[in-house]
């Protein structure tokens, strides 16, 4: 099933386009660098946060810009389709991406178990105050998926098709 969505995606005129205009995918790696470093500073500075550094910081102040790392996972998202979409064989049998989006779902789910459970207990804290273990333990999941995103991210090339 996977080889027919690669073979179909492959066949399209929009990948055509993606491999055979030269400034296509170069642009698209400098977007997708600018994205994951908005999501990896931003969520990172807030991971850090909730597992107690940075304690001079509010965790609402810190939190108040997650917009700019959603907006930085919507670059990501984008260029990332791109990329897909373009080299779709390169993906679909690629340990490395399953990996990634792996990582990727486990910081989505992690967020929401943060939005929906503990932000209630963790935003008014300000300045000295200590979060509680769920945070840190939230901090120190979400820190982990976004850097697992990044490494598996850049062994794509290196490990390949591994199926």
């Amino acid at each position: 099933m996977l080889d027919a969505l690669a073979s179909w995606l492959q066949s399209t005129s929009l990948s055509h386009a993606i491999v055979s205009v030269t400034w296509v995918w170069p642009v698209a790696e400098i977007v997708h660098f600018i994205g994951l470093a908005l999501v990896l500073g931003i969520a990172g500075l807030f991971d850090a946060r909730l597992m107690g550094f940075f304690r001079h910081l509010p965790v609402r102040a810190v939190h108040e810009l997650m917009p700019y790392a959603i907006g930085g996972f919507l670059l990501n998202l984008l260029t990332g389709l791109i990329f897909f979409v373009g080299h779709p064989e390169q993906y679909v049998h690629n340990r490395a991406w399953w990996f990634k989006v792996a990582c990727l779902a486990l910081a989505g789910v992690n967020a929401l178990v943060f939005e929906r459970i503990l932000s209630v207990r963790t935003l008014p804290l300000g300045p000295g105050d200590d979060t509680p273990a769920a945070a840190k333990v939230i901090g120190a999941i979400s820190l982990a998926a976004w850097l697992g995103v990044l490494f598996w991210g850049r062994m794509l090339p290196f490990i390949g098709d591994a199926y």
